[in-house]
C-alpha cells in the first residue's frame, strides 16, 4: 500500500469517524467499549498509529450509526 493511499485512508475516512463520534458525544473509551476492542484501540485507528481490519472498519462504522459506501474515482485529466 502506498503512503499516498494510508493518508487518504486516514485524511478522508478516518477525519469522518472522528467527526461522527463527537457528534454522538462518544469518548474513546466508549468506543472501545462498543466495539468490545482492547483499551485505546480507537484512538490508534484515529490518530493512525494502527488501522481497522476490514470487519472491525464496518463495525465502528455501524455503531456510529454509519454505512460505507464505495464511490467510483473521477479520472484525472
Amino acid at each position: 500500500m502506498s503512503e499516498a493511499l494510508g493518508t487518504q485512508f486516514h485524511n478522508q475516512l478516518i477525519k469522518q469517524f472522528v467527526n461522527r463520534r463527537y457528534e454522538l458525544g462518544y469518548t474513546l473509551a466508549q468506543m472501545d467499549d462498543i466495539l468490545g476492542v482492547a483499551k485505546g484501540l480507537v484512538s490508534k485507528w484515529e490518530v493512525g498509529m494502527r488501522r481497522p481490519s476490514g470487519f472491525l472498519f464496518c463495525c465502528w462504522a455501524d455503531s456510529l450509526g454509519c454505512e460505507l459506501e464505495l464511490k467510483e474515482k473521477k479520472e484525472l485529466k
